[in-house]
């Protein structure tokens, strides 16, 4: 008898980042979670200096700084800056990255059902 099992459709479910672009929405299929993931979004990002907003308790977005505090210069991302203003936040230059939740400060990837709509509703 086994103490831990996992059932087969846990073991299915996948666990996702989207990247948003001007040339459109992206995912990107990740286990993880915490630190490895915010090295995972920087290195989407191309940059150090990256900067997290909490849109809502389980949606997190995240966007590059020319250094901290100062943002990019350009025309706004379409698909961020719309997912940031249903929010209530600014507009956002440059690609961006959504994620899930942060729990107790360590930020946790979107589940597969929320990527598929997420990504959805961003592309239509």
């Amino acid at each position: 008898m086994a103490l831990f099992r996992r059932s087969k459709a846990s073991s299915n479910a996948t666990t996702a980042l989207l990247v948003l672009t001007d040339s459109g929405v992206t995912r990107v299929n990740t286990g993880s979670y915490g630190t490895d993931l915010v090295q995972e979004v920087a290195k989407l990002l191309r940059s150090e200096n990256i900067r997290s907003t909490r849109l809502a308790d389980n949606l997190t977005l995240w966007h590059a700084e020319l250094s901290p505090g100062q943002a990019q210069p350009g025309v706004p991302n379409p698909a961020a800056s719309r997912l940031a203003a249903e929010h209530g936040h600014p507009p956002v230059s440059g690609p961006a990255v959504v994620t899930g939740a942060q729990l107790y400060g360590s930020p946790y990837p979107l589940d597969a059902d929320e990527t598929d709509r997420l990504a959805a509703r961003l592309r239509g």
